[in-house]
């Protein structure tokens, strides 16, 4: 009887914690932020307007989260999964997208958009930080993301085919629990990339990487990572073709993206102890690197790979930190990236 009271009252001291007290900021990001929608967002200007998703969501996660809207308003707006997560985009909603998140023993791992149409991720969003890392060893144990009816999904327990299983959230960035790690090989989080030239041997997505990786500091830095289905022309006048790969395991067509990105935000100084959402804009740093997927070894990646967080949002169709009111989203500063 006293286990069982010991346990009841360390029960009802989380449960009032994480849902009434607001925390600290920590390096490692909490769960005990608010789970409430956060707000409505008007979607960014674009060539064709989001269509409503008519869907029942598949995921018990998910579709516990979702807001309740007239029909009027789920057309015309987007909407975040929990207020106090600043690396969170608002997707419109889709029929074919599917919103999940992932938590670990310490706090939320990573949340994806996930397109059954593609059969790929369309955007993954984390926190970076130093604490996020160990000696875990990585896992390699590709499989379905069990949020997710399988149906949807491809089997990835081995390559795709010609292309490799690109992580959108690095295994490298998550190596201080086993959960954690082993959770970056869900299907989810795994597009398929090409490797020579690309993901390996300096090539463009291998420089990203870098830059992002210097750019993880104390403050923790937001990143929303995702691919680009569409046609694709960069900046140089590098054109690359919408197209799909048929999956060696299952048969399924596979989008292949034409482009990947990186979205970044953090504080300009990185040592504020400060949330980004209690920051001036002055305070503050964010941009796009998009480059397109292309096999290009020694790609040297420049100002020109640079993009504004407004520019991105208009290409894809999606609200980038939708949490952070004073993300300066129109401004493209390349030193600010170690970029010139």
């Amino acid at each position: 009887m006293i286990y069982l009271a010991v346990l009841a009252i360390v029960w009802l001291t989380d449960y009032v914690y994480t849902r009434f007290i607001e925390p600290q900021k920590e390096p490692i990001e909490t769960i005990a932020e608010s789970s409430s929608v956060s707000q409505t967002i008007n979607p960014p200007a674009a060539d064709k307007k989001p269509s409503a998703d008519n869907s029942t969501q598949k995921t018990e996660a998910t579709k516990s989260n979702r807001p309740t809207k007239s029909s009027n308003e789920a057309k015309s707006n987007l909407t975040t999964y929990r207020s106090g997560w600043a690396e969170l985009p608002a997707t419109p909603k889709q029929a074919h997208l599917y919103t999940t998140h992932h938590l670990y023993e310490q706090g939320r791992n990573y949340s994806a958009c996930y397109s059954s149409e593609h059969h790929c991720p369309v955007w993954v969003a984390a926190p970076l930080h130093s604490s996020y890392k160990g000696d875990v060893k990585r896992g390699d144990s590709f499989t379905f993301d069990p949020t997710l009816s399988i149906d949807i999904q491809p089997s990835i327990s081995r390559s795709y085919g010609e292309y490799t299983r690109g992580h959108l959230l690095g295994s490298a960035a998550r190596t201080a629990t086993r959960l954690m790690n082993k959770q970056t090989f869900y299907a989810t989080n795994i597009a398929p990339q090409l490797q020579n030239g690309f993901n390996a041997q300096g090539g463009a997505w291998n420089n990203v990487e870098a830059i992002v990786d210097k750019q993880i500091c104390t403050d923790t830095l937001y990143v929303v990572t995702g691919c680009l289905f569409d046609d694709y022309t960069h900046s140089d006048g590098r054109t690359v073709k919408a197209s799909t790969t048929t999956n060696k395991n299952d048969g399924k067509k596979i989008g292949v993206p034409t482009a990947y990105y990186k979205a970044l935000l953090r504080t300009k100084r990185g040592t504020t102890g400060k949330s980004v959402m209690e920051c001036k804009g002055e305070e503050l740093k964010c941009v796009a690197i998009i480059v397109p997927h292309i096999s290009a070894t020694k790609y040297k990646l420049s100002k020109a790979d640079l993009i504004s967080i407004k520019e991105l949002e208009k290409r894809s169709g999606v609200v980038f930190f939708a949490n952070v009111q004073n993300a300066p989203k129109e401004k493209v500063t390349p030193s600010d990236w170690g970029l010139k």
